[in-house]
C-alpha cells in the first residue's frame, strides 16, 4: 500500500491556490462575487493581525467565511501582493487530515523559500477539525512574526463576541454572522428604491423612506424573516426573490452539521437536534434550564454541553436576564433564547405569514441577529419579574443603566385598543427616564410621551434597517 508524500499533499495544495501559477505578465481576472457588509472591516483586521497574533474568523456553516477569505485572497492579488506569498487550506479535504497545520505551513514556506521574516498570508479555513488547533496556530505565528494567520471555524469558537481576544490576548475573534436586514436589502437591489440614492448605502443623516414605501419595506423584511438569512438563498433565488427550496433543503440539512457536533464531544446528534428544534420553536421566548430538562428529559449537565455547542456554533444565542430594578443575576437560571436567524425557523417548520401570531417572536428575532456582529451584543438583555417584562434592553457599559429599552408591537395594538407599554414605561421611569425608549410596531412611526417618558413609536423593519446607524449600537465592525 502506498502512503500519502508530502509532494502528494502539495499537488493538493497547489489545486486549492491556482493564484501561485500567475505570473508577471499574467492578466488577473478574479470573480467579483457580492461582498458582504463586513469585508471591509476584516481586511482591515487581518492587515492588523501579526506579530504573534491569530485572527479567528468565526461564524455558522453557509455564513460566507469562505467567499470572504477568497475575496481577500483577490483583493491582495490585485494590490501587488505576490501571489506565492498566500497560503489557503481548507481542512475539511480528507487528504489532509492527518497532516498537522505545521507541516501544511511548512511545506508551502519551503517551497517558496519564505524565511523566518517573510510577509505571508495564511488562511486556515474549517481549521476546527484540527487537533488543538488554537495552540498550533499561536505556535505557527510565533514561528513567523510576520504571517498574517487566520482561521476559520464554523463551531468551537473561542468567543461568540466579535472583537473578543482570548489565549493571553494574542488571538482575536471577528464575528461573520448570518445576513443583516441592510445586506439582505442591498443584495436583493431594493435598497435604492426604497430609501433613493441619498438615503442608501450612506452611514449618517437622516434617512427617508421613499413616498408610501412602508408596505413595500414590510414586504421584504417579511421575506428576510423567512429566507433571508444566507446569501447563497437569494442568490439562487429567481429575480432576486430567495428560494424556498434552498432554506428548506440547504440550510435545514447542513447547518446542524453532525460532524461539527461530534468534535464538541456530542454523542447523540438526534437529541441534540430534537433540543434544537424545541428551541427554534420557543425562539424569543424565555425559557429556564428547569423547563428544558422537563421538556427534553436531558439532563441539566448534558443541557449545558449542548447549548454551549449550538452557541459556540453560532445557531442560537442566549440573552440574560436583568430584574425589575435593570440588576443582572449571578446564576442565569432564566434566560430568552434566538436563533441566530429567524431563517431557520422556517427551514425546521415552515414560512410563517406577517398576520401570524408567530411572526413578532421571529421579527424580534430578526432584530437581535443585527447585533450578532458587534461587540455590543455583550450590553443586550431582556427584563422580567412577578408581573412584568421587558422585551429588550441593553445596559450602558460603563454605568450599568438602560440605555436603550424596545417593546415589540407588530400587531400595532398599542395605536388600535386602549392598552399601553405601562411595564416598559414603569421600567425606565425606576431606572432611567433618560434612556431612549423604543415601541417598535408593524407600521405606526410617531412621537409620544407617557408618564413623562418619551417614546418613539417606529416600524420594527425600519428600525432592523436602521439600527447599523446609531455608533452605540452598531451592527458591523467599523
Amino acid at each position: 500500500m502506498h502512503t500519502i508524500t508530502d509532494n502528494d499533499l502539495f499537488h493538493r495544495l497547489a489545486f486549492d491556490n491556482p493564484w501561485w501559477e500567475f505570473k508577471d505578465s499574467t492578466r488577473v481576472a478574479f470573480k467579483n462575487p457580492p461582498k458582504r457588509a463586513f469585508f471591509p472591516a476584516f481586511c482591515e483586521r487581518v492587515m492588523e493581525t501579526g506579530t504573534g497574533n491569530v485572527m479567528v474568523l468565526a461564524g455558522p456553516l453557509r455564513a460566507g467565511k469562505t467567499v470572504l477569505m477568497r475575496q481577500m485572497v483577490a483583493q491582495l492579488v490585485e494590490q501587488g501582493v505576490k501571489s506565492t506569498s498566500i497560503l489557503y487550506c481548507s481542512l475539511t479535504t480528507p487528504s489532509y487530515t492527518a497532516a498537522d497545520l505545521a507541516i501544511l505551513f511548512e511545506m508551502f514556506c519551503r517551497r517558496y523559500r519564505h524565511g523566518p521574516d517573510a510577509e505571508i498570508y495564511i488562511f486556515f479555513d474549517e481549521v476546527q477539525y484540527a487537533k488543538e488547533w488554537e495552540k498550533q496556530l499561536l505556535r505557527l505565528a510565533e514561528m513567523r512574526p510576520r504571517a498574517r494567520i487566520v482561521g476559520a471555524v464554523s463551531s468551537a469558537s473561542p468567543s461568540i463576541v466579535s472583537g473578543t481576544k482570548v489565549m493571553d490576548g494574542r488571538m482575536e475573534v471577528f464575528v461573520l454572522p448570518p445576513l443583516t436586514f441592510l445586506e439582505f436589502l442591498r443584495f436583493r437591489g431594493s435598497e435604492e428604491k426604497l430609501f433613493g440614492t441619498r438615503g442608501a448605502g450612506q452611514d449618517k443623516g437622516a434617512m427617508t423612506l421613499e413616498p408610501n414605501g412602508l408596505p413595500a419595506l414590510n414586504q421584504e423584511f417579511h421575506r428576510y424573516v423567512n429566507f433571508g438569512g444566507f446569501l447563497e438563498g437569494i442568490l439562487s433565488g429567481k429575480d432576486g426573490v430567495p428560494a424556498p427550496a434552498f432554506i428548506r433543503d440547504g440550510v435545514a440539512d447542513r447547518v446542524l452539521h453532525k460532524d461539527l457536533a461530534s468534535l464538541a464531544g456530542v454523542n447523540d446528534p438526534q437529541e441534540l437536534n430534537r433540543l434544537f428544534g424545541l428551541l427554534a420553536f420557543n425562539t424569543a421566548r424565555e425559557v429556564s434550564m428547569d423547563d428544558l430538562a422537563k421538556a427534553t428529559g436531558i439532563a441539566k449537565n448534558t443541557l449545558r454541553k449542548y447549548l454551549d455547542y449550538l452557541e459556540q456554533a453560532f445557531l442560537i444565542r442566549r440573552i440574560n436576564r436583568v430584574d425589575r430594578d435593570a440588576k443582572t443575576f449571578q446564576r442565569q437560571v432564566f434566560f430568552k433564547v434566538y436563533l441566530t436567524s429567524p431563517s431557520l425557523y422556517a427551514a425546521l417548520f415552515a414560512p410563517v405569514t406577517s398576520s401570524d401570531q408567530y411572526f413578532q417572536r421571529l421579527a424580534e428575532t430578526a432584530l437581535v441577529s443585527q447585533w450578532l456582529g458587534s461587540s455590543a451584543i455583550r450590553n443586550l438583555y431582556y427584563a422580567s419579574w412577578r408581573g412584568g417584562s421587558v422585551d429588550l434592553l441593553t445596559l450602558h457599559p460603563e454605568t450599568g443603566k438602560p440605555d436603550h429599552v424596545y417593546d415589540l408591537d407588530w400587531p400595532n395594538t398599542y395605536v388600535r385598543t386602549d392598552t399601553r407599554p405601562d411595564q416598559m414605561v414603569n421600567f425606565v421611569r425606576e431606572n432611567n427616564p433618560q434612556a431612549t425608549t423604543y415601541v417598535l410596531t408593524g407600521s405606526v412611526a410617531r412621537q409620544a410621551s407617557m408618564k413623562g417618558v418619551d417614546l418613539t413609536l417606529a416600524p420594527v423593519a425600519l428600525y432592523t434597517y436602521w439600527i447599523e446607524r446609531d455608533p452605540t449600537l452598531r451592527s458591523f465592525h467599523r
